[in-house]
């Protein structure tokens, strides 16, 4: 039994750890500028969509779809800051997917099935379409600051909803799809989430003089990032169900792979970009 407290504690130190050197990379990209955020939503795309064509039946890195989900996943995540994505902007879905649908054709595929496409393929509309939300938002009218309140309490939700869980967990929330996240964690989560998000919006009022939201609001945005982002790891922990797997890689210690750390955001990033728009900024 000690060998596994003892290898709990090195994980944990280990997120720790990620956190503290990850965080202020994130939040250097946010403040920096369109040009450094857009790194950071290529890095995030990329590595994310080469994880989930990993988990897919019979996935290879040297698969030529898996070149193809990456590249659109990433044009996906970077559609608003680097391609000024709008209604004619359609060919960013059109061509990408003509060329994939090319690599089934005989004497090309090689044996690859339509499961393995549509997985891959899925996967850079899963990661690239909804990620790319983030780019929107950041373009909107005090979106910089929007991006950054929304990703902090984010991060802040997932991790005291970690420690919250581990301490205080015992009601599991979906048992046959995750049986690491409960209740009482999604608790934690949420009261030291609002905490946090009330204190980023002071700091944004207190450096800039005003916040999209009002302080209603911003309680409000909180609120619907802590479901978004619950809804989120709950369907990364579904596809990691389906692929059999517990971690989507092996890049971040003490997390996983990327997907692992960042699947709550792909869920945000859509919530928070509409709801800003329909409140209006």
């Amino acid at each position: 039994m000690r060998p596994r407290v003892c290898y709990n504690c090195f994980v944990v130190r280990l997120r720790i750890l990620t956190a503290v050197v990850g965080l202020p990379l994130v939040i250097l990209s946010i403040l920096l500028g369109p040009e450094p955020f857009s790194i950071f939503l290529i890095v995030v795309a990329g590595l994310c969509t080469i994880e989930i064509c990993n988990l897919a039946p019979g996935g290879s890195r040297r698969e030529p779809l898996v070149v193809v989900a990456v590249i659109w996943s990433i044009i996906l995540a970077t559609r608003y800051i680097l391609f000024s994505a709008g209604p004619d902007q359609s060919f960013l879905i059109t061509v990408p997917l003509v060329i994939a649908l090319l690599l089934l054709l005989p004497g090309v595929g090689k044996g690859r099935t339509f499961v393995q496409w549509s997985w891959m393929i899925a996967g850079a509309l899963y990661v690239g379409w909804l990620f790319g939300h983030w780019g929107g938002l950041y373009l909107l009218p005090g979106g910089q600051y929007l991006v950054l309140f929304g990703m902090i309490a984010t991060f802040a939700y997932d991790t005291f909803a970690f420690f919250a869980g581990r301490a205080f967990g015992r009601h599991k929330i979906a048992p046959h799809i995750s049986t690491a996240k409960s209740w009482e964690g999604a608790v934690g989560g949420l009261l030291a989430a609002t905490v946090i998000a009330l204190l980023v919006r002071m700091a944004i009022v207190s450096a800039t003089g005003s916040f999209s939201f009002s302080v209603a609001q911003t309680l409000v945005a909180t609120l619907c990032v802590v479901l978004a982002a619950l809804m989120g790891d709950l369907v990364e922990s579904a596809v990691k169900r389906t692929a059999h797997t517990k971690d989507a890689g092996r890049v971040l210690p003490g997390h996983g792979g990327m997907l692992d750390r960042f699947d709550s955001l792909l869920f945000v990033g859509p919530m928070l970009y509409y709801l800003s728009l329909w409140i209006g900024i």
